[in-house]
Order: structure tokens, then C-alpha cells, then sequence
């Protein structure tokens, strides 16, 4: 089952401990609900905003564990609601996933501060993590340090199914890679769990609005689990060959995680 979390379970408050060993599965949103202060930690009833919050991947141990935290009991008076709604990962709502379960606030709000954003970490001042799919040169741990990506907080080896790699941005190695569909396509590649504010130093190197842009992909584990993630793409579809120097560059990347294999559209130029 999956849980999302807008307040003190999402990562950095006082409650998240409970969901160290849940998986993460990205950053997410809700519509159809106002967020309120209630001091020091926040609620959300039926109303008509966004709220953005984190989804993990729980059992049921932990389910009547935060059940208790939330004071729910199933009773008309509880303290919090526990309902399922629909999450979605991206502001165009192409990716989306159905009967996850929130805790809704069942009390009185009159006199509340409403949170205009729905975003209690940015409301707080407190980093937001997000999933970030590193392909081509960005396998290579030492392109993303020189790039400023400075807090990891966990990485493992990702698919992009679907889409094949082409050379076709301007860059310092020549032309740099790009994504299209393709649907016998793979792309390998590493799922980096860090901050949103990290990606701010990547922007920069990937020029980003001006060469490369953000885009929110589906990508698969190893073991076939699915997470959102965000990815640099760019609109430039016109094909060049890339540089010896370069593929080399991504090779090392990959061999940390694939140990040989190689993303669909290098092969032609190993």
C-alpha cells in the first residue's frame, strides 16, 4: 500500500523516523484540499488547492503504527481521517496513482491559517526531496560533484523504459545526450534521492530553460519497483555523433551499476 505525507512524516520533522525503511517513491501533489497551520505541525481538509507531499510505499505493520500517531480509530470524532485519494508526480498529470492513503484533519478550522502554497516543507523552511534519474555523463559520480550536487542521500541503479539516448545538444564535449521514445528502448542510468535545491546546481550546468528542461519520468529499480523521478530532456531532436572522449565518460558511469551494458542508441558508437 502507499501513503502520502504533507507534514511532520515528510522528511526532516520530528515524525519521518517512522518512515526510514519505507521506500520512497517521489514527490507528489493531491488536488481537492486546503492546508491549515494548526501550530507546529499542519492538517488539510476538502477545499480547493493543491498540497504537495512525499509518497512511500508502506505495510501494514506500519499502517496501525501511524494510525495510533494520528489518532485514528475509525470513529466520527477522530482527530484525523485516514481516506485514499489519487497523487499525481507531475504538474501535467500524465503520471498519477490511485487509492493512496492520507490522513485528512476531521476538526475545526475556523481561525486557522490557511498554507497558500499546500507545500509545509517550503512553508517551513525545510529542504523537499525528490528523485533525480542521472543519465549519460551524470552516471559518472565525479561529472555530478563537479556540478555541485554535494548531498546524496541515497543512489541506486534505475531503468528508463521505453525511450533510446541520441546526441544531439551542444555541449563542452561536442553534443550531449538526449532522450526519445522509443518503445523497444532502455535507458540505464541511477536514481539519485536528494534535494530539490541540489538540482539547482545541475540547472545550471544543464543550461536549464535554455538547453535542457525538467521533465518527470517513470523509472524501474532492479527489482521491477517503480519510482517518479525528474530528468533532463530537450527539445533539439536533431542526431550528431558524439565525441570518443564522451561515451567513454558515460561507460565509466554505467559500469558502477550494469557492468557492460549500455543504454539503447550508444551502440553504434562503442
Amino acid at each position: 500500500m502507499f501513503l502520502f505525507v504533507y507534514g511532520t512524516f515528510r522528511y526532516g520533522f520530528e515524525l519521518h523516523h517512522l518512515l526510514r525503511k519505507s521506500r520512497f517513491v517521489g514527490l507528489a501533489h493531491v488536488e481537492g484540499y486546503n492546508m491549515y497551520d494548526l501550530v507546529n505541525f499542519p492538517g488539510i481538509v476538502k477545499g480547493e488547492n493543491t498540497v504537495w507531499g512525499e509518497v512511500y510505499e508502506i505495510d501494514d505493520s506500519l499502517i496501525k503504527e501511524l494510525d495510533i500517531v494520528e489518532g485514528f480509530t475509525g470513529s466520527p470524532d477522530d482527530l484525523y481521517v485516514r481516506e485514499t485519494t489519487t497523487v499525481y508526480f507531475d504538474q501535467r498529470r500524465r503520471y498519477r496513482m490511485n487509492n493512496v492513503f492520507l490522513y485528512r484533519y476531521n476538526m475545526d478550522i475556523e481561525g486557522r491559517e490557511l498554507i497558500e502554497s499546500g507545500n509545509y516543507s517550503m512553508w517551513s523552511g525545510m529542504p523537499e526531496i525528490v528523485n533525480y534519474f542521472s543519465y549519460a555523463e551524470n552516471t559518472n559520480i565525479n561529472v555530478i560533484k563537479d556540478r555541485g550536487v554535494k548531498k546524496v542521500i541515497n543512489e541506486f541503479p534505475a531503468i528508463l523504459e521505453g525511450y533510446r539516448m541520441i546526441f544531439s545538444v551542444s555541449c563542452k564535449y561536442g553534443f550531449c545526450a538526449n532522450l526519445v521514445e522509443d518503445p523497444l528502448g532502455r535507458i540505464y542510468g541511477y536514481n539519485v534521492k536528494t534535494f530539490l535545491h541540489e538540482l539547482n546546481s545541475l540547472d545550471r550546468a544543464e543550461e536549464h530553460m535554455v538547453k535542457y528542461k525538467r521533465e518527470i519520468f517513470p523509472i524501474k529499480d532492479l527489482q521491477g519497483k517503480e519510482y517518479y523521478a525528474m530528468a533532463y530532456v530537450s527539445d533539439s531532436k536533431e542526431e550528431k555523433e558524439p565525441t570518443k572522449e564522451y561515451i567513454e565518460i558515460i561507460k565509466e558511469g554505467l559500469a558502477r551499476g550494469f557492468h557492460g551494458k549500455l543504454s539503447s542508441g550508444m551502440e553504434k558508437y562503442v
